[in-house]
């Protein structure tokens, strides 16, 4: 494949309505394939909306006089082998498109922060738990995942990694390593300047396309893409963002990526992996934490 164009879904899902935004999802998904899309990305943990079960629970997770509320959120947890997966699976087939579908997941411990990606065929090609989950917040209560995953899609490697994921560099760096060249950003928080110059900067370094979906609000949104191609063949500096969408909008944009001019790039250019020296990064093993990181919740 000489180009792949990812539908990032930046649409409202229904606020803890599992039903309704897996019909959503549907819906959106027919919409991408009419608009050409191979695959579609939706925002993180798509099938609650990333919706709390109370109302200040991002905040205060474990406040008590809700245990009941809690339980409701957690059991609504989405199987792999539920009706909601089928139905997707089932869509990805009959309209021969790639999903890289979000929820929160049933696991025989604790629920997780889930993306999958389904491929033409139906199939599950690849399963991710969010490795850097919000602890300090909401994802307290969910258990994170241990590995980073890179799949084939249409010859292409992709690997995803989601929204908190974003701001800790060893997330892109691993999937690089294991032989990302596209990355998929499930996302769910306000964006700001800092927050997207990570995602072009994880391109940049990487040299891999970066993607991200995002739910719309005020100082939300701005679905977007980037390019890991920053310089030209005479060594100018290139924007390297592909799309990006404003915040409040409601809508599915197509970010193409030239996978030519991406494999071309990363033959030739000096980031990625080309010239590390992993000798010297022992310390990044290490699990001491030390002021002024230590957190007591």
């Amino acid at each position: 494949m000489d180009r792949l164009k990812i539908a990032l879904v930046q649409q409202k899902a229904v606020p803890n309505d599992k039903s309704a935004n897996l019909q959503l999802a549907i819906q959106y998904v027919l919409e991408a394939s009419h608009m050409g899309a191979d695959l579609v990305l939706f925002p993180e943990m798509w099938s609650n909306g990333y919706a709390p079960p109370f109302e200040d629970a991002f905040d205060n997770p474990l406040r008590t006089g809700f245990d009941k509320e809690r339980a409701l959120w957690l059991e609504d947890a989405v199987g792999i082998d539920s009706e909601y997966v089928k139905d997707l699976k089932n869509i990805a087939k009959e309209l021969h498109i790639g999903i890289c579908a979000t929820y929160l997941s049933k696991t025989t411990s604790k629920p997780q922060n889930t993306a999958i990606i389904i491929d033409r065929n139906g199939e599950v090609i690849l399963e991710y738990a969010k490795v850097h989950t919000c602890d300090f917040s909401l994802e307290k209560l969910l258990q994170n995942g241990d590995e980073f995953k890179v799949c084939e899609f249409d010859g292409v490697q992709i690997g995803i990694m989601i929204c908190y994921d974003r701001e800790f560099p060893e997330s892109a760096r691993v999937l690089m390593l294991k032989g990302a060249e596209i990355i998929l950003v499930p996302n769910a928080c306000d964006i700001n300047p800092a927050r997207k110059n990570q995602l072009s900067s994880r391109a940049f370094e990487n040299m891999t396309g970066v993607a991200m979906a995002n739910y719309p609000a005020d100082n939300w949104g701005q679905s977007c893409a980037f390019s890991p191609i920053v310089f030209d063949k005479d060594g100018s500096y290139l924007d390297n963002t592909i799309i990006e969408a404003t915040d409040v909008s409601e809508q599915i944009l197509i970010a193409e990526f030239n996978l030519d001019q991406i494999r071309a790039y990363r033959k030739t250019e000096t980031w990625g992996n080309a010239y590390r020296k992993p000798q010297a990064y022992t310390d990044l093993l290490s699990k001491e934490v030390n002021e002024p990181f230590v957190r007591t919740k």
